[in-house]
């Protein structure tokens, strides 16, 4: 499907109804119907979503934050920084309405929360970003979703399904896209 009118705007409790919002996972549903707006207050997250021109109907989002990973887990271009700890934007979540999988939106949402981290990183400084890819019964194809997209496995024994796209992949990905 084709979106002629998608708009992907920071989150406004006042400009968006996230009632009949679901991705088809309870805990990420629930999260954005309940828990949301709290982590937003209190400024440990930044959410974006996407609608479809006046409809305020939330299709899909995803949620950014600071995060800072082992530099030991990500390339050795991290360990010789001699810094223990590296700064990263972390994608806590990003979903789409479940009737509207498949159509792009995913990868819409995802092209714009690269293009924003690389802004942030512009400004503050970041390595890369990072996200946890679900483990469910659709793992595989999700984390082949991630790794079309340039995300490789941070290397963090912990958490096996964390992975990561450095800043110079990103702004080369966004560059390619031009």
């Amino acid at each position: 499907m084709t979106y002629l009118q998608l708009t992907i705007r920071i989150f406004d409790k006042a400009l968006y109804d996230r009632s009949a919002f679901s991705c088809g996972f309870a805990p990420i549903d629930n999260f954005l119907k309940s828990s949301l707006s709290d982590q937003i207050k209190s400024g440990m997250v930044a959410a974006y979503m996407a609608s479809e021109g006046d409809d305020p109907a939330v299709l899909g989002f995803y949620i950014l934050g600071a995060l800072a990973v082992r530099a030991d887990h990500g390339p050795k271009a991290w360990s010789r920084a001699r810094l223990p700890d590296v700064p990263v934007i972390y994608i806590r979540a990003a979903a789409v309405r479940q009737d509207r999988q498949g159509d792009g939106l995913g990868t819409a949402l995802l092209i714009d929360a690269m293009a924003r981290c690389a802004d942030i990183s512009d400004r503050m400084g970041a390595a890369a970003i990072v996200l946890d890819v679900l483990n469910d019964e659709n793992f595989d194809r999700r984390y082949h979703f991630y790794e079309t997209i340039g995300f490789r496995p941070l290397g963090d024994p912990d958490n096996p399904e964390r992975v990561f796209i450095s800043m110079a992949d990103v702004r080369a990905s966004l560059a390619e896209a031009d």
